[in-house]
């Protein structure tokens, strides 16, 4: 790598500088000279043993990515990964575990992706929405008598409405995450370490060095492992949609929009008023009745969805800071959040 060989020259150079800056310290007897001079002799060789150690840890095929691959490996987890997200098995699980088009195993169970699952309520629940929402628009006149459904649906409507909303954002939250995984696969190791070495090596740029050093092991392996024990977690409390139910409830939708389409345009078969009448009422009725049920499932999924997508990411981006905070101090270095500073 570029970045690893531009570290490696301005070590030589700034040890040379050291080297000449202790023997002038030596040949005018300043004890400033030679302490700075030490000093910089000292770390340069301190940064040399990073750079060798980070290259070795981090780089393709590394020591580094051989522990996380390991890591992801031995804990019952499959993932199938091509380009910049093969080397790193962390960020590949847990892209596929966000976005993924298939399946990604956890314990030798197949999950579907947040995206996939979130995917498969969303479309069945805005048909659910917009069928029910043109039966509360229509209105049945019988003579001098009006039926107007809005009241009697407008709870349905009003549920119905925050589970889109909520899985709405659930969505773009899991896209935002995804996105933030491929930004760190591709600068954390080949751009912002390099950065953060060279910088170190720099006395007036040594402390922002040492930060970036630390920023970018955080990203690339603390945050995504991070995903790993998340899904851990959650595969044991998870639940999952009947689909099937939820199919079924749409289908008793559509026979309710064509029971008020048959009043509207009077091609209903009952001739009486009271006939009617028990067609609305039965009709309606029922889907009320069959629509508890399948909102409970529905509500319960979508909380453990909205910690999936939310609270762990939190907890993750906890994690990340602290090791973040811990490792700078290791490289020299400190990180504070100021009035933000709890972790």
């Amino acid at each position: 790598m570029i970045g690893y060989n531009i570290a490696v020259s301005v070590i030589s150079i700034m040890l040379s500088i050291g080297g000449m800056v202790w023997g002038l310290g030596y040949a005018t007897d300043n004890l400033k000279l030679k302490s700075f001079g030490r000093d910089e002799i000292i770390q340069s060789c301190i940064n040399g043993a990073i750079v060798g150690s980070l290259f070795l840890f981090l780089s393709p095929g590394g020591l580094g990515t051989g522990i996380i691959n390991g890591l992801v490996s031995s804990s019952n987890v499959t993932v199938s990964c091509t380009g910049y997200l093969s080397s790193n098995y962390a960020i590949c699980f847990a892209n596929n575990y966000l976005v993924g088009l298939a399946p990604v195993t956890i314990n030798n169970n197949g999950y579907p992706s947040l995206l996939d699952s979130s995917l498969e309520l969303l479309v069945p629940v805005s048909t659910i929405y917009a069928i029910l929402g043109f039966i509360s628009s229509s209105q049945v006149s019988l003579g001098v008598i009006s039926f107007a459904f809005t009241t009697l649906l407008t709870p349905l409507l009003s549920q119905m409405n925050f589970i889109i909303e909520a899985l709405t954002f659930a969505i773009i939250g899991i896209y935002t995450q995804s996105a933030l995984l491929n930004v760190i696969a591709i600068v954390a190791v080949p751009l912002l370490l390099p950065i953060g070495i060279v910088l170190r090596t720099f006395y007036p740029t040594r402390r922002l060095g040492g930060t970036m050093i630390a920023i970018a092991i955080g990203l690339f392996v603390v945050f995504p492992l991070t995903y790993l024990l998340d899904a851990q977690i959650t595969v044991n409390y998870s639940s999952s949609i009947n689909i099937a139910d939820l199919n079924s409830f749409q289908l008793q939708s559509q026979s309710a929009q064509n029971s008020v389409l048959s009043i509207s345009t009077g091609t209903i078969t009952s001739n009486s008023l009271g006939g009617i009448l028990q067609v609305i009422t039965g009709t309606l009725g029922g889907l009320i009745s069959s629509f508890t049920p399948l909102l409970n499932e529905i509500v319960s999924w979508l909380a453990i969805l909205i910690v999936e997508v939310f609270f762990f990411p939190v907890f993750s981006i906890m994690l990340t800071i602290t090791s973040i905070r811990e490792l700078a101090k290791v490289f020299g270095s400190e990180v504070s959040l100021g009035r933000f500073d709890i972790f």
